[in-house]
């Protein structure tokens, strides 16, 4: 009766609670379309798919009940872009492959680490902790596909709290800052992976030195509530040769 919300969110009792709240029933509504758009069926089974669909409702619902929803959403939206920027530098195939995330040849990205990742799963703490804390990860396992099953999982999450972030009305018409939020997220990781590497900086010389703290602090700027994160970091800036991020 449901059909693929009902079955995928849970019993009659939670759709019916979904529905008394516009913002959980929206989110929850498209969080499903999202996942019939994304590739995450090619590695995960419907079991897991599942859990992980009652775990995005958890995560809604304690954000429309919240005190301060929007706050929340902005911490978990936040740590979840860090993650995903975590595995985003990481696929993104070099010129002249398509890059379909579009994000390759902004300040700081460059589509160049897709080769290391080997190199980088032992050299990243980070991403050595997230891949060795997948539940897919065993020393049999394919690196390659652990990362990509991450990454889509990350993805799901990401956008489905995207979309609770426009239905609070958390957003801007021009100039909004989600997109920017994931250039700056996405440099940032790339830089401190290339640490690892110890490969030279993909930003442009003139702003190597100023760039990754330039753009690590939007996520500060984020989650501190300013009503225009974008503004914040221009005003924030003003001056810097480092380029607006998202530009």
């Amino acid at each position: 009766m449901f059909g693929w919300v009902g079955k995928i969110f849970g019993s009659r009792s939670a759709v019916l609670e979904r529905s008394e709240n516009p913002v959980l029933n929206a989110a929850v509504q498209k969080s499903a379309e999202i996942y019939q758009d994304l590739p995450l069926n090619q590695f995960i089974d419907s079991q897991c798919s599942d859990l992980l669909a009652r775990h995005f409702y958890l995560e809604i619902n304690s954000v429309c009940n919240a005190t301060d929803p929007i706050a929340l959403c902005r911490q978990k939206l936040a740590m979840t872009m860090l993650r995903f920027a975590l595995y985003q530098v990481l696929r993104m195939p070099p010129e002249p492959e398509n890059d379909i995330s579009g994000l390759r040849g902004y300040p700081g990205i460059s589509g160049e680490l897709t080769s290391r990742l080997e190199t980088l799963a032992k050299k990243s703490i980070a991403l050595g902790t997230d891949i060795h804390d997948s539940q897919f990860f065993s020393e049999e396992a394919d690196l390659w596909t652990i990362v990509q099953t991450e990454y889509w999982k990350t993805c799901w999450m990401l956008e489905t709290l995207n979309v609770v972030r426009k239905e609070l009305g958390d957003c801007l018409e021009e100039n909004d800052w989600y997109r920017p939020f994931m250039h700056s997220a996405c440099a940032n990781q790339e830089n401190l992976y290339r640490i690892d590497l110890e490969m030279p900086s993909a930003f442009d010389q003139a702003i190597a030195r100023e760039a990754p703290a330039a753009y690590s602090i939007f996520t500060d700027i984020v989650v501190s509530g300013a009503a225009d994160p974008l503004a914040e970091w221009r005003e924030y800036h003003a001056g810097s040769p480092v380029p607006l991020p998202g530009s």
